[in-house]
């Protein structure tokens, strides 16, 4: 097994009083391997470990985080009814009922007893508007599952578009039922007859579960015995994917059955008859990592709580959430290759019309 330090950000101001501290390090271990899905484990110090956060998921199910419509589609109200619980809402959570399901746009730090808060959110749902079955039109019930692929966090995150991502959801909706039929050596179709649309029905399907216990079953245990890990990187296909990482240990361990979920997913999704592929090295993902970090920065406020800064390059895209309530420390760090960009260039004296497509997505 191989390991290497990696540097996984550059100066870190995590006092109030905004002194500078050293750079946070981690080291890699892996690759952990099945099928076309690589997994490279982040281990290191996390900055953030003497607080506590609960997940959305955890919070929903306890009760003590409601999340209702608003009658816009692109923003719901959430609260935290707890006393002393700071919810962590992760990017690409997908919260399930309402009358869509959606997907959370950025990353939220919701305090205790926080009151009603805006909540930026994409339709990962086309179409309904209505009550499904026994669920409750005016609210949301579960969060078991996250955006699965990169296309959908790209469009979520950095695009801020909402038919880029239905476009990612009916794109993973086929290539599931392509995929799924051949391993499952019959026809199957993913798409929930109570809704075409959900992408969180399609995740729910039995058909899906079923080849996606295998990849699960395989890579679930490798964080045993190991009290070190911040997060992870994986690749697909031999090419490098995405990489979480989070400055609480205790946090990336509960989001950590939900994330490898969403990997898995992307994996069967993409996963090739017969494909061969060469084993993605160590060296080539601390490139990666360097790469993301050196990126332009931009910023954006999603609550008083919690700031968002958007490294950019032509390859990579890294969102770093900042904790505002911890003096400004990293909590998460989402790592995403973007690969190559189509870059649209004028090649007549009045080119107006291509002003738009030239502008750069916005990351407000």
């Amino acid at each position: 097994m191989k390991r290497i330090l990696l540097n996984t950000t550059v100066v870190l101001a995590v006092m109030a009083t905004a002194m500078i501290t050293r750079a946070a390090m981690g080291t890699l271990s892996g690759p952990f391997a099945y099928r076309n899905l690589q997994i490279f484990l982040i281990q290191g110090d996390a900055r953030l470990d003497e607080h506590q956060y609960a997940t959305l998921a955890e919070a929903l199910e306890k009760g003590f985080v409601v999340i209702k419509e608003t009658g816009n589609v692109q923003e719901l109200s959430v609260e935290n009814l707890s006393k002393a619980t700071t919810v962590f809402l992760n990017a690409g959570d997908i919260i399930k009922g309402g009358r869509q399901d959606r997907t959370v746009r950025d990353d939220l730090i919701l305090p205790p007893q926080s009151g009603e808060v805006p909540l930026a959110a994409f339709c990962v749902e086309h179409g309904r508007w209505t009550q499904r079955g026994r669920e409750n039109p005016a609210a949301f019930s579960a969060n078991t599952k996250s955006l699965s692929s990169k296309k959908q966090k790209m469009a979520a995150r950095y695009g801020l578009s909402q038919s880029e991502v239905w476009s990612g959801v009916a794109e993973e909706q086929n290539r599931l039922n392509e995929n799924v039929s051949r391993l499952a050596g019959r026809r199957v179709e993913t798409r929930d007859a109570a809704s075409a649309s959900s992408l969180q029905l399609t995740l729910e399907n039995k058909d899906l579960e079923a080849v996606r216990k295998a990849y699960l079953d395989r890579l679930n245990p490798i964080l045993d015995g190991k009290n070190d890990v911040l997060g992870f990187a994986y690749a697909i296909n031999g090419e490098i994917n995405s990489a979480e990482v989070y400055g609480n240990k205790q946090l990336f361990r509960a989001l950590w059955p939900k994330l490898l979920d969403a990997a898995v997913t992307e994996a069967i999704a993409e996963s090739k008859e017969g494909g061969q592929f060469q084993s993605v090295e160590p060296t080539a993902l601390k490139s990666f990592f360097e790469t993301a970090l050196s990126g332009s920065v931009k910023e954006r406020q999603v609550w008083k709580t919690t700031r968002v800064k958007v490294y950019t390059t032509p390859a990579t895209v890294l969102f770093e959430t900042l904790d505002l309530e911890a003096g400004g420390a990293w909590i998460h760090k989402s790592f995403i290759n973007k690969g190559t960009e189509t870059v649209v260039v004028p090649l007549d004296r009045d080119a107006s019309q291509y002003q738009q497509q030239l502008r750069p997505p916005s990351v407000r």
